[in-house]
């Protein structure tokens, strides 16, 4: 694999880092917003949920306009966005403002989670398409790791321009320095080859996979790419509903809304919130940032993986761990056992079962199954069924723990862990190490 190829999906990727930090930066600011603009609880529930709304018109629209426009172009809007959400929610001070600008990031994050995967799969050779398409994934780990040790190195700095009155305004506003590397950074990169063919740009399009591949393969991916173009004509988001393509398009929704089902994200917004319930002591940031480092370590030892165990195996192993450590832990709440560190050790499991199965496998798996006629919107609407998914449990997770309590709460996502292993079993399948314009024989 050439560097450049890498260097490429790297900064394509970074739209991830942005992702990661902008959706879990908030963890650790609620303590400091809530008093400070006067906030109720459903209030600071919808600051926190409202990145994920922006995301929903986000990933909807991304495929199409980046069908039209280019993807390069739309993840160059995405940085942009990406910059006024972080600045704006720096400097805002009042409830309505801060949500509008979150929702502002909210949009750059479900652009950014429909592009980057595209981008990534459509210039990656298919031997190592499941490890380049994981850039997004570790992108993301990065970014939650990041804003947790962010938060952390603001609360506990000396400068004596900050306090408790402004903490939140720099963990929100830091996100504007990597919004801007990013912009600058997509600058270099060229567009997707195989987007440029679909326009009828061969030229261009033979240069970059020149830069792509060993010398004598671009002339066989154009010609592979050339007839699977033009063998259909792209489709809009109504015709990726017809007979031939709905049930793909179905898994592709529900595997991606069914990622967030598996709780990971109840972990990484509201891990202050859990950490006191469970009367550990100690820095309930640090143990935040903790998880983070976690979910980083596991993420790397799961890129080695996914092409060569495979991604359905994966899944499946993962759905089980998952499962079972969410039961425990209800049991854990349940007999109120909760001065105990191998709770710790049970989260940090479970982020390893995630980290290693549906966060290596989702952004890489719903850009791979679809045809080219397709991907753009195919994979928005994929996205998007995510993004919905993950506002029903950002919303719904503070309510359950208050209502249901703890216990509950924790064997509700552990039964739906374990339930994930029969939809795997039924309906996803094996696509490592095949060619993107092969995969559709294997449902068609």
């Amino acid at each position: 694999m050439k560097k450049y190829t890498i260097l490429i999906a790297s900064i394509a990727a970074l739209g991830g880092l942005l992702f990661g930090f902008d959706t879990a930066v908030i963890a650790g600011t609620l303590q400091y917003i809530k008093p400070i603009l006067l906030l109720n609880d459903a209030q600071l529930g919808f600051v926190v949920a409202a990145t994920s709304i922006g995301c929903i018109p986000g990933a909807l629209f991304a495929g199409n306009l980046s069908d039209k426009y280019g993807r390069k172009k739309m993840m160059i809007i995405t940085s942009l966005l990406y910059i006024i959400a972080a600045v704006g929610s720096g400097i805002c001070n009042s409830f309505s403002e801060l949500v509008i600008y979150r929702i502002t990031g909210g949009i750059a994050i479900g652009m950014a989670s429909t592009l980057a995967p595209i981008y990534i799969s459509e210039i990656a050779p298919s031997y190592v398409r499941g490890r380049l398409g994981m850039l997004q994934q570790l992108a993301i780990v990065l970014g939650i790791l990041i804003s947790y040790l962010s938060n952390y190195l603001i609360v506990n700095s000396s400068f004596s321009f900050l306090n408790e009155h402004n903490y939140w305004r720099y963990m929100l506003g830091a996100a504007a320095l990597p919004s801007v590397l990013f912009f600058i950074l997509l600058l270099l990169v060229p567009e997707s080859p195989r987007w440029l063919i679909a326009k009828g740009k061969m030229l261009p399009a033979k240069k970059i996979f020149d830069r792509i591949y060993n010398e004598g393969q671009a002339d066989r991916q154009i010609v592979l790419v050339s007839a699977s173009i033009n063998s259909e004509t792209k489709k809009n988001l109504k015709e990726i509903f017809s007979p031939k393509y709905r049930t793909i398009v179905l898994i592709g929704i529900f595997f991606a809304a069914f990622a967030q089902l598996t709780g990971i994200n109840i972990i990484f917004y509201y891990a202050p919130l859990i950490f006191e319930k469970t009367k550990m002591g100690g820095s309930v940031l640090f143990q935040t940032m903790l998880t983070g480092i976690a979910n980083l370590v596991f993420t790397l030892l799961a890129f080695p993986l996914i092409d060569k165990v495979g991604r359905k195996k994966l899944l499946l192993y993962g759905s089980f761990i998952m499962g079972l450590c969410m039961v425990i832990l209800g049991c854990f709440f349940l007999f109120n056992k909760l001065e105990n560190y191998f709770i710790l050790a049970l989260i940090f499991i479970y982020i390893g079962g995630f980290a290693c199965s549906w966060g290596a496998v989702l952004w890489v798996y719903v850009a791979e199954i679809f045809p080219n006629s397709i991907r753009g919107n195919a994979t928005s609407v994929a996205v998007f069924g995510n993004w919905v998914s993950n506002t029903i449990v950002t919303l719904t997770f503070p309510i359950m723990l208050s209502h249901l309590g703890g216990a509950y709460t924790f064997f509700t996502y552990g039964i739906i862990n374990l339930l994930l292993i029969l939809f795997v079993k039924k309906f996803i399948f094996e696509t490592k190490g095949v060619e993107l314009e092969k995969i559709e024989s294997y449902y068609s």
